[in-house]
C-alpha cells in the first residue's frame, strides 16, 4: 500500500477580523486531507516504523492508546495495508459499540484491555520486556507511535509544510507526546519557530521529553521552539460544552471540521494568544491541522467523509 501516493498537502487561507486586527497573515496547513483513515500527522509518525518491520521480517506489531485514540485507529488500518498483524493494548474498559476499536477490529487488529495501572507502566523497562517476551516477533511501538523513528518522518512531514508555507514566522501545532513537535523542529527549514500547545495538564515534562526525543534520534532543533502550557482547557480528552461550543463557532466560521481533543483546544489557545499580542504584527503563522477526526466519535459527534481508502 503506497499511502504517499494518496497524499495532498493544502493549505486553507484563514480570514478573520481577529487577525487582520492584528496584521496576522494566517493560514490552515491541512494535513488531516492526506488520507482518509491515516490522517494528519499519523502515517508521517509510522511510516518507518512499519516500513522498518517490514524491512526486517517482523510481522508483527504492538502498541498502546486509549478506547478513541487516532494512533490505534491509524496503526490498524496502516498495518493491515502493509500486511503486518497488530495488537493494541487498550487503556481500560470499552463498551462493544465503540466505533474507533469496531474499525481496528475489523482490520485485523487483537485488542487488549490494560487496567489504568497496567496502563501506566507502559513506559517501564521490566513491563516493556515481559511484553516483548509475551510477543517475541512482534515490534512494540510506544504510545501514540512517538519513537526514533516519528521523528523523522514528521521531519518529512515539516518538508512538505513548508513547501506549501514558505518563509512562516510561526508554527503552531497541538502536543500529546511531543513526539510530533520534536519531528517538526528538526525538519525545519525556513520557519523561524514553533509554538507547541500540549493538550493535557500540568505539560512541562514535555519539554524535557522532546530534549529526550531529539537526544535519541541523534536530532537538533532546527529552529527556536517552546510550549505554551494553558491549552489543555481541564486536562486530556476533558471537554465541556464550552469548548465545543468555541469548536462549533470556528468550525463555522472558518469552514472546516476539528477534533475536540488536539486541533479544537489547539486552535482556541491560539486566539486567545493572537488576543494577548503574543505574536508580532506582520507575522506569518501557519497552524497545523492534525487530523484525528474519527475521535470526534467519542462525543457523540459527527464524521464526514470517514471511509475506507
Amino acid at each position: 500500500m503506497d499511502f504517499q501516493s494518496k497524499f495532498a498537502l493544502n493549505c486553507q487561507i484563514l480570514n478573520a477580523d481577529l487577525y487582520r486586527h492584528h496584521r496576522l497573515s494566517v493560514q490552515l496547513i491541512r494535513a488531516d486531507q492526506v488520507h482518509g483513515l491515516v490522517s494528519g500527522n499519523k502515517w508521517f509518525k509510522l511510516k518507518y516504523s512499519l516500513l522498518g518491520a517490514i524491512e526486517k521480517n517482523i510481522g508483527q506489531v504492538v502498541s498502546f492508546g486509549g478506547a478513541y485514540s487516532n494512533h490505534i485507529h491509524a496503526l490498524a488500518y496502516a498495518a493491515n495495508a502493509l500486511g503486518l498483524k497488530s495488537v493494541g493494548l487498550i487503556r481500560g474498559q470499552w463498551s462493544e459499540d465503540n466505533q474507533t476499536l469496531q474499525d481496528a477490529r475489523s482490520w485485523g487488529m487483537q485488542l487488549i484491555s490494560l487496567t489504568r495501572e497496567q496502563y501506566r507502566q507502559k513506559h517501564d523497562a521490566d513491563f516493556i520486556k515481559n511484553l516483548q517476551a509475551q510477543y517475541p516477533q512482534a515490534m512494540i511501538i510506544p504510545e501514540g507511535g512517538s519513537n526514533n523513528t516519528a521523528l523523522k518522518g514528521v521531519a518529512e512531514l515539516m518538508g512538505l509544510i513548508e513547501q506549501q508555507a514558505t518563509g512562516l514566522d510561526c508554527l503552531v501545532a497541538a502536543c500529546g507526546t511531543g513526539g510530533t513537535l520534536a519531528g517538526l523542529i528538526a525538519g525545519a527549514r525556513s520557519t523561524q519557530s514553533v509554538l507547541g500547545i500540549p493538550v493535557l495538564k500540568g505539560a512541562g515534562f514535555l519539554n524535557n521529553d522532546i530534549e529526550r526525543l531529539l537526544y535519541n534520534a541523534k536530532l537538533n532543533a532546527k529552529c527556536a521552539w517552546q510550549l505554551d502550557l494553558e491549552g489543555h482547557y481541564g486536562g486530556y480528552a476533558k471537554v465541556k460544552t464550552e469548548h465545543l461550543v468555541h469548536m462549533a463557532a470556528l468550525e463555522q466560521q472558518h469552514n472546516v471540521m476539528l477534533d475536540p481533543v488536539y486541533t479544537a483546544k489547539m486552535w482556541r489557545r491560539f486566539d486567545e494568544l493572537v488576543t494577548q499580542g503574543f505574536f508580532a504584527s506582520g507575522s506569518k503563522i501557519a497552524l497545523l491541522h492534525s487530523g484525528g477526526l474519527q475521535g470526534r466519535r467519542g462525543f457523540g459527534l459527527e464524521v464526514a467523509g470517514l471511509k475506507n481508502n
